[in-house]
């Protein structure tokens, strides 16, 4: 005859007293059994936090005289997303909110709202462009782009950690006006970029004044030891084609990510494929 296994099924209530049966006492047996898995589990993990990840500002900024050029930020979760969700992303909030979120550090210690705005405008697009590629990958993906050799529509895969960071110029940012007049610039800031597009429904020429306003330090005229401050009014009182000349050098010589100067190859017919980005593009699938 062979002999039955037996099964031991007696749980003791918390290590002291006397064993339960489960067929003569189940909802004891049953609360037992669960202290007893609650014990061995402990408590639930904690998901772990994002790692900070270093990013190299193309510029920097000047904090206690000293050349800050190293920041930390770090991938974006679901409550910076929720956050990030209350502003309007075609306004500035939405590029203030993702930078005070994602950026950890600046330097040795945390920044302020107001550093990351004191921020060339190139430094804060190649933060944005770090916080990109920490939260989805530095892949882009874009479809549907027309080839200019061939026609055809084409899916490319952008590589957004390669494209190239360019600091500020060498040697003073001048500009050779007519007359013999020489203009001395500054690139914009994230305040200056503030100021610039603050009117929503300015024009064109409207917006290109409040950027020279901001941007253009004075005018020099060497050879009657002349200069005039930059302002709204010296702005205005430009030649037209003095002011896109300024407005042509500060886009053409601007730091941080040259975004606007992507290119790939399409395969099928050997043929260069413009793909001019902003930073505000590489951020739509988030």
């Amino acid at each position: 005859m062979t002999e039955k296994l037996a099964y031991d099924w007696n749980f003791d209530d918390q290590g002291a007293g006397p064993s339960i049966n489960p067929m003569e006492n189940a909802p004891a047996a049953h609360a037992s059994m669960q202290q007893v898995l609650a014990d061995s589990a402990g408590p639930a993990p904690a998901p772990p936090r994002p790692s900070p990840t270093l990013s190299t500002l193309p510029v920097g900024i000047e904090v206690d005289d000293t050349l800050i050029r190293e920041a930390e930020i770090r991938e974006l979760t679901g409550a910076d997303e929720e956050a990030i969700d209350r502003v309007n992303r075609n306004s500035l909030k939405f590029f203030d909110k993702v930078l005070q979120r994602g950026v950890v550090s600046l330097g040795s210690g945390a920044p302020s709202a107001e550093q990351l705005k004191q921020l060339y405008v190139g430094d804060r697009d190649s933060l944005m462009l770090d916080i990109r590629c920490a939260t989805f990958g530095p892949e882009l993906e874009m479809v549907g782009v027309r080839c200019p050799g061939c026609q055809d529509f084409v899916d490319f895969t952008v590589d957004l950690s390669s494209i190239e960071r360019r600091g500020l110029p060498d040697g003073p940012h001048t500009v050779e006006l007519r007359d013999g007049r020489i203009a001395t610039v500054t690139f914009p800031t994230g305040e200056d970029q503030e100021y610039i597009l603050d009117e929503a429904d300015a024009t064109t020429g409207q917006t290109n004044t409040r950027l020279l306003e901001r941007c253009l330090e004075h005018i020099d005229l060497p050879s009657a030891g002349v200069r005039v401050p930059g302002s709204a009014d010296t702005a205005l009182k430009l030649g037209i084609a003095d002011r896109r000349k300024i407005l042509m050098y500060l886009a053409d010589h601007a730091p941080g990510p040259q975004t606007m100067d992507l290119s790939v190859v399409h395969d099928g017919c050997g043929a260069e494929v413009p793909l001019p980005l902003t930073v505000a593009d590489v951020f739509l699938d988030f």
